[in-house]
């Protein structure tokens, strides 16, 4: 498939609307959103390309440690004690209780480690980067002179915990050995690095519930596809809900608090945007860790059940293709049309 097939995938009748809104480039808001079709552009796109070299995660492909963010920003393996012959059921809960206890202080302390880590590359960048500029949550989507897409990566990551911290240190304090009984209900407090396996993949399957949940929702929204006034909310909620911006609480109740797009909704366009160009710019999909390539799909609305990571790679490296563009505004657009696309 050509470049000029690729733009009329983009410019398709049902995302037409989509590019004639009015949007500003310091703006990093969604504006409008295309109608919903059955059929999505880079499943389009990865179905013609059945000719290219595949990206398969089992062969001996040298991992670049320009596009992984460090192993410690990712939960550590846990592995729960087995219960012997001889040890009661009482001593083996106990054992399985210190487990956890441990791994979650183990997270705790690899986000401060990772933290330490993303301060010394900035300080090394400032000595040896000219003009560089420190990352700044008052430009979010400002990538850092000389940042590698794991550097960006890293930085978000960290922010993200840092603010969990606190509240779930107070949990752990509180419940002790019982956290994971908690917290399995409630994983926005929860720092990335201290989420239990059975944690992630609950995650994994509720985030593929709630987003064919939202299409629907959005469908009857607006069903004719973008109409001037509605559906720039509509295509806004449910990308927060698609992407599980909001919360669980929120979703439950279906309700979005006013401020949630300006806020969660403008940084993770802000990180997507960013880390879209680092993709590219430093080696593409084929370098990246199957663990990398699942979260990034997932941070992109693309459905990962029943997928394999060779299917991931392709999808991902057709949703780069789909949204690459030297304007932010024409980039936003071909994001806006991804995410409000049914597969």
């Amino acid at each position: 498939m050509n470049h000029r097939t690729t733009l009329r995938v983009m410019r398709n009748p049902s995302a037409s609307a989509l590019l004639c809104g009015r949007c500003s480039t310091n703006s990093p808001f969604l504006s409008f959103a295309a109608k919903p079709t059955t059929t999505t552009s880079y499943r389009r796109l990865a179905s013609s390309l059945t000719s290219e070299r595949s990206h398969d995660a089992s062969s001996t492909a040298v991992f670049n440690p320009k596009l992984n963010p460090i192993a410690t920003s990712r939960p550590a393996p846990l592995e729960l004690p087995e219960r012997q012959p001889d040890q009661s059921k009482v001593s083996h809960l106990f054992a399985q209780a210190k487990t956890y206890i441990n791994f979650y202080k183990g997270g705790l302390r690899a986000v401060f480690a990772n933290r330490r880590h993303i301060q010394d590359v900035i300080a090394s960048k400032k000595q040896s980067v000219p003009g560089f500029r420190e990352p700044s949550v008052f430009s979010p989507g400002l990538v850092p002179k000389g940042f590698s897409r794991a550097d960006w990566v890293l930085l978000w990551r960290v922010r993200h915990d840092i603010l969990r911290v606190p509240l779930f240190g107070v949990v752990l304090l509180i419940c002790g050995e019982f956290t994971p009984l908690i917290v399995i209900f409630v994983d926005g407090v929860v720092p990335y690095t201290c989420r239990l396996p059975r944690q992630l993949a609950a995650s994994f399957a509720q985030a593929e519930e709630r987003r064919h949940k939202s299409f629907e929702d959005f469908e009857r929204a607006a069903p004719e596809g973008v109409v001037k006034g509605n559906a720039k909310g509509a295509a806004q909620k449910h990308v927060l809900r698609s992407l599980h911006l909001p919360g669980m609480m929120w979703d439950k109740i279906g309700f979005i608090p006013p401020g949630m797009w300006a806020s969660k909704g403008r940084l993770r366009m802000a990180f997507l945007e960013g880390d879209d160009r680092l993709l590219l710019r430093d080696g593409g999909v084929a370098g990246l860790e199957e663990q990398e390539v699942r979260i990034a799909c997932t941070e992109r609305g693309i459905d990962c059940a029943g997928r394999s990571d060779k299917d991931l790679r392709k999808l991902l490296d057709q949703w780069l293709r789909l949204v690459d563009a030297e304007e932010t505004v024409e980039k936003r657009k071909r994001m806006t049309v991804l995410l409000t696309t049914k597969d």
